[in-house]
């Protein structure tokens, strides 16, 4: 009877192998498995290679122990670079021998996410399921941090304009229309992602430094609207030219 895991999530596969047989063993295992959707079998790593960069995705892949190391690296690290494999668990189908924990170090090292031991079971296939769940939403939620750390940090940076250049009675319409663009990418953020800007908007605005730049500029005070608002494009010029990439810990 095939295993049935609680939740109708399907995930599709990749079966790479050299060996037909034992590529077509693993794909008959995996048609048990409510859990998996299209399976595909590859002959090769090249294969893989060039399909990743035209399927819309690609949820498991399965490599042999017929192909060398080095190569299986090459070929997971190249697959983590695309839309397709980014997200995607990457399993070791290895001969099962004495010295397991020396294997599933040796292949974390190379890459890959979980190994699996042959002969495998129906069972071991719906904790790689499972393994794969979590490896999805992890690597979806690193770049989700990633990314609102970069809008955050753009955000502070026009905070900062605004409040100089208003301090200044300048006119600050162009910034404040750059202002709400960014706002409004986080008022479409899914409500599972809002703690994550929570916790990231409060660590980064408090260890924003002081806009020094900014307050040591000398003021425009006179009446002309134009001087004002070349001002203003001035600024906002250099802060663009200078605005890096927030750093891994929460500054900027």
């Amino acid at each position: 009877m095939a295993s049935v895991h609680n939740t109708l999530e399907k995930f599709d596969a990749w079966i790479i192998d050299i060996e037909m047989s034992s590529r077509m063993r693993l794909k008959q295992v995996c048609s048990s498995v409510i859990n998996f959707g299209k399976v595909v079998p590859l002959q090769n790593l090249v294969e893989g290679t060039q399909r990743i960069k035209t399927d819309p995705q690609v949820d498991v892949v399965f490599l042999s122990h017929h192909f060398p190391q080095d190569t299986i690296a090459q070929f997971i690290k190249e697959c983590k670079t695309t839309p397709a494999g980014q997200d995607s668990a990457y399993i070791l189908v290895l001969k099962n021998q004495e010295n397991q924990s020396s294997q599933m170090a040796t292949s974390m090292m190379i890459g890959a996410d979980g190994v699996l031991f042959e002969p495998y079971s129906v069972d071991q296939l719906v904790e790689i399921t499972l393994l794969s769940a979590k490896v999805k939403k992890e690597r979806a939620a690193d770049r989700e941090e990633a990314a609102l750390k970069f809008l955050i940090h753009d955000i502070i940076q026009q905070v900062d304009m605004i409040a100089y250049s208003k301090s200044c009675g300048y006119e600050v319409g162009t910034t404040f229309k750059s202002f709400r663009q960014m706002c409004a990418v986080i008022a479409a953020l899914e409500p599972e992602s809002l703690p994550t800007y929570y916790r990231i908007v409060v660590d980064m605005f408090e260890a924003a430094p002081i806009p020094v730049a900014l307050m040591q500029r000398k003021k425009y005070g006179g009446a002309s609207n134009r001087i004002k608002q070349r001002m203003v494009d001035k600024i906002a010029a250099e802060v663009k030219k200078m605005s890096t990439s927030p750093k891994t810990d929460g500054t900027v």
